[in-house]
């Protein structure tokens, strides 16, 4: 059994900050190994139940014949989306009585998963299947505003030094993307989620339409207690016209032993020889009272072939020298009425999934929650029996208010794992949203976090110069910070305050004597940076850079990271 999130049970409270504070101090420890009905008197296994108001299921028949995450899915943090795409009718999404031209990715992206899993949007008719996005194995990227190749001329740590950063050396580089007005915070947070969460997204689709087909099915039981039901057949008919490309291998959902945990399964081939892909779709439920309280993971394991090494293991290949390498993504979540605390985990691991069930254990070492766990890795090119990444590991905690589709989220991320003593890039966010006006505010930060495999989402502050010339990795009490504004019939984010600008140097300033590429053009010119001081934001009197967050408002995700 995994161990569920601890559960939080507010009473019905009305959209403000101090309630949001109340909710975090009722789920201030993100793991317990408590029963999440323990505080909430909910009855096991079966869910079921009347539906809190407004829910997509309200009315005295409300029920949960098939218990299962209604309206939870992942949206990439401060991507906006069409207020007309969401699906009306979902539990508590947008319920604010707003009309405003646009809303938060996470509120359409929710609002598709409760209508899918309801019956109330029929996945075929609303063409939401997206094949490619579901089975992407492409690297994470970068914004082209950050982390670009920055010149130097007689870098001040390194007297005569003349060069160039490479790529993804620096961190945001210029205000907006270069030919628009998009915030670079914004930017290269879509940059480096959108994929991932995409990918989330069309497996929870998947799970939900199923979810609905086998609810909807009298001939179909729930599993009894420690026994498992097999959906491959209904699974194929319902999914293989919509997979274009794709075929359903197996498909089952199981209640284990003490009646506390479903586990849906879903198996999907793509392709064959050395284009072939295996994709494993889990996601291991613990319901609770009502549709609109629960927690789990959905786990992604995503296997294939690559000629790439840097992403594989030598004692993981097939007989054409390919490497046996696996994506695999975890999504943790913790929904209570209209609050829903979400944690996305991806790596890259060596390794074909190769057993009937459970490929995602068999590839990666878990938490006990069930997810991917950081903290384990691996130090070279050689897997043996070890079960950790090999590259690019992130990680992401989303606390979000269904109603409002307001959230404080951190993001990390870290291309290697380096003994687990470096550091890892943390952007952390704080949403605000003014019910008179309409408008919303966001405060984007971004520095440099504790390693990925122990980080708890604090920002520690600024490295300017992480492996420049004559590089210390000095940690500045300073970091990049961006307000971005939403007005209700605007149709993107507009800068406001932006504090982005330093050297690439161990003080984040540079003396009169050194020059490089300060405004982003790609050259050194003149007497470009020369004499540059820091426009850095920095804390208020004693404070440190996360202290400094949270007196501007951020709030530490519950289920940190």
């Amino acid at each position: 059994m995994h161990t569920p999130f601890r559960s939080f049970c507010p009473s019905q409270p009305s959209f403000s900050l101090t309630q949001r504070a109340v909710w975090r101090g009722l789920a201030s420890a993100s793991l317990a190994a408590v029963s999440l009905l323990s505080a909430c008197g909910g009855g096991g296994g079966g869910g079921g139940g009347n539906e809190t108001a407004g829910s997509a299921n309200s009315g005295a028949s409300a029920t949960s014949p098939w218990p299962f995450p209604i309206g939870m899915s992942v949206g990439s943090p401060a991507v906006l989306a069409s207020s007309s795409a969401v699906v009306s009718g979902a539990m508590g999404v947008d319920n604010l009585g707003l009309h405003t031209t646009m809303t938060t990715q996470q509120a359409v992206v929710a609002s598709q998963a409760d209508a899918v899993a309801t019956g109330r949007l029929s996945l075929s008719g609303a063409a939401l299947v997206n094949v490619p996005a579901l089975f992407d194995t492409t690297a994470r990227s970068h914004a082209a505003c950050y982390g670009q190749s920055v010149d130097y001329l007689n870098h001040d740590n390194a007297s005569g030094a003349n060069g160039a950063l490479p790529p993804g050396e620096v961190a945001i580089w210029r205000d907006t993307a270069p030919g628009t007005s998009q915030a670079c915070a914004a930017a290269e947070l879509a940059a480096q989620t959108q994929g991932v969460s995409a990918q989330a997204h069309q497996a929870t689709l998947l799970m939900a339409a199923l979810r609905q087909a086998v609810a909807a099915d009298t001939n179909v039981p729930l599993p009894a207690t420690g026994n498992t039901v097999d959906l491959s057949s209904k699974a194929s008919t319902l999914l293989t016209p919509l997979l274009s490309g794709a075929t359903v291998q197996a498909a089952s959902v199981a209640l284990n032993a003490d009646g506390s945990e479903y586990t849906y399964r879903l198996l999907l081939q793509r392709g064959s020889g050395a284009g072939a892909q295996a994709l494993e779709i889990t996601v291991l439920h613990t319901p609770a009272d009502t549709d609109a309280h629960y927690a789990g993971v959905l786990r992604l394991a995503l296997s294939y072939l690559s000629t790439d090494a840097s992403i594989g293991c030598i004692d993981h290949m097939d007989s054409s020298a390919r490497y046996k390498v696996a994506r695999l993504i975890s999504l943790g979540y913790n929904r209570q009425d209209q609050w829903l605390s979400l944690r996305l985990r991806a790596g890259q691991y060596c390794g074909n999934g190769s057993s009937n069930t459970d490929q995602f254990e068999e590839l990666a070492a878990t938490a006990m929650s069930g997810e991917l766990d950081p903290a384990v890795f691996l130090a070279s090119n050689l897997r043996g029996s070890t079960l950790g990444w090999r590259q690019g590991f992130m990680r992401m905690a989303n606390d979000i208010v269904v109603s409002s589709q307001t959230s404080d989220f951190a993001y990390a991320w870290q291309d290697l794992p380096l003994g687990g003593i470096s550091r890892a890039r943390l952007f952390a966010g704080h949403g605000t949203l003014d019910t008179s006006t309409q408008a919303r505010t966001l405060a984007l930060f971004h520095g440099y976090t504790d390693d990925i495999s122990n980080t708890d989402g604090t920002l520690r502050g600024m490295v300017c110069n992480w492996s420049g010339p004559g590089a210390t990795k000095t940690v500045q009490n300073a970091y990049q910070y961006q307000q971005l504004a939403l007005g209700s019939s605007a149709t993107d984010w507009a800068l406001g305050t932006s504090r982005v600008h330093y050297a690439p140097t161990n003080s984040c300033s540079a003396s009169s004597t050194m020059r490089f590429d300060a405004n982003g053009d790609g050259s050194v010119g003149g007497t470009e940076g020369q004499s540059f001081s820091s426009d850095l934001a920095v804390p208020s009197g004693s404070n440190d850079a996360h202290d400094e967050l949270i007196q501007q408002g951020y709030l530490s995700p519950v289920l940190l990271m």
